[in-house]
């Protein structure tokens, strides 16, 4: 082996063997870097996603996109890796920045160091704002035209009546409107509930981008038939009974609600109670059905209860004693006294309404009394009152009934039953 080693030529074969195979490698590396250099390639990959690094807890930003393109140019075999691979990630990193507005560089890593990586765009323009978070009132927001014909929205509620809403302190004070929003077929005619999604926009009505808790509220909504309260008049019916003068019929409900179409409820603007004092035999309380109008389809109540003030006549024998111990047979007799230019009052008219009397002509009636001599006799216009109650009255035309406060031992009557005003805002 020695002998072999201090060969000269056998040295210099295994030097030249080993040339020849350190030149064969070098040429192959050389030949396929050639190769790799001569057979590169550009694609593109979409829709990639953007990381931001920064405060989130303390700060919101704007600016930077949700995707990009990113444009990658090298050897075939890496850039079909890299589309396959995903292993790469795009990202801006903000967390050295200052509140407010910056320019900044898309960064990227984990692609090979022999791609050329470039996205689209390089740069993005981002807002680095103040997190701010404030209660806000929520609005119903309902189109009022899903509503039924004849039924209108009587109450709606919101619970919870306010969310929190958090983001940008720039968004936060652009807002307009938060709205809670129904959704629903036409044709609503009944009450219901529903959740509704809470919607937050600017005064041009463009939605914001901010977080709201909750995203959700319950909305009740009260839904009815068309209505409207009407006042109610006593209308007397019939002749008292011989021997009874009715004095006075007084109510114990002043206004009554009226449903059915808007049509016809609208026409009626008082409901009319008669009242039958024929059947009247003494004083006392009793009730009163009311009668449904024509195309009304329900009253709030079906009767009201009135309270009659009658006097009865002496019977014959008291009469005669009465004269007798009198000796005023002549004051005695019933008789009617007018009192002409007597002026209508107006009670309980709104402050902001005034009034203004189409018949009678100026609210000027005469009052006409009947009773005896002797009663009639002591009987001064300032002991009597002759008003309408204009309490429950809108805008518009009114027809009231006349109504008077007098010495109930008088029957009294004027010469209109009723008047008829116009009303208007003052």
């Amino acid at each position: 082996m020695d002998r072999m080693m201090n060969n000269p030529w056998l040295l210099r074969i295994i030097t030249l063997t080993f040339a020849i195979l350190l030149f064969v490698s070098v040429k192959s590396d050389i030949e396929s870097d050639n190769q790799n250099s001569s057979s590169k390639t550009i694609d593109m990959i979409r829709e990639v996603p953007v990381e931001i690094y920064y405060d989130d807890e303390n700060l919101v930003v704007t600016g930077v996109p949700d995707t990009v393109d990113v444009n990658i140019e090298g050897p075939t075999q890496l850039v079909t890796s890299a589309k396959i691979m995903k292993d790469y990630k795009l990202f801006v990193d903000l967390r050295e920045l200052p509140i407010g507005e910056h320019r900044v560089a898309i960064s990227n890593e984990n692609f090979s160091e022999k791609l050329k990586v470039r996205t689209d765009p390089v740069y993005v323009n981002v807002v680095i704002e103040e997190r701010i978070t404030q209660e806000f009132k929520v609005d119903l927001d309902m189109n009022e035209n899903l509503i039924a014909e004849n039924y209108v929205l009587k109450s709606s509620s919101v619970e919870p009546k306010t969310v929190t809403i958090t983001g940008a302190k720039s968004i936060i004070q652009s807002i307009g409107y938060v709205k809670a929003t129904i959704s629903s077929e036409k044709g609503i005619n009944k009450s219901f509930e529903q959740q509704a999604s809470v919607r937050v926009l600017d005064l041009d009505l463009n939605k914001l981008d901010v977080s709201v808790e909750p995203r959700t509220v319950q909305v009740k909504l009260t839904v009815e038939e068309y209505s409207k309260e009407v006042p109610i008049s006593i209308v007397r019916k019939g002749t008292p009974k011989a021997g009874l003068t009715i004095n006075n019929i007084s109510k114990d409900t002043e206004t009554v609600r009226i449903y059915g179409p808007r049509a016809t409820v609208d026409k009626i603007d008082r409901l009319n109670v008669d009242v039958d004092v024929s059947k009247i035999e003494k004083a006392g309380t009793f009730d009163v059905k009311l009668t449904q109008p024509e195309g009304i389809t329900r009253i709030s109540q079906e009767k009201i209860e009135v309270k009659v003030d009658v006097t009865e006549a002496p019977s014959t024998t008291e009469a005669e004693e009465t004269v007798k111990e009198e000796d005023t047979s002549a004051s005695s007799e019933i008789i009617e006294k007018s009192f002409p230019g007597m002026k209508i009052a107006i009670k309980g008219l709104p402050e902001e309404l005034e009034s203004k009397f189409n018949v009678p002509a100026d609210g000027i009636v005469v009052l006409v009394g009947k009773g005896t001599a002797e009663a009639l006799e002591k009987v001064q216009s300032g002991d009597i009152s002759i008003y309408v109650d204009a309490q429950n009255s809108e805008v518009g035309e009114a027809i009231l009934p006349i109504q008077i406060d007098g010495p109930s031992n008088i029957e009294w009557q004027t010469s209109e039953s009723e008047a008829k005003l116009t009303i208007i805002e003052a």
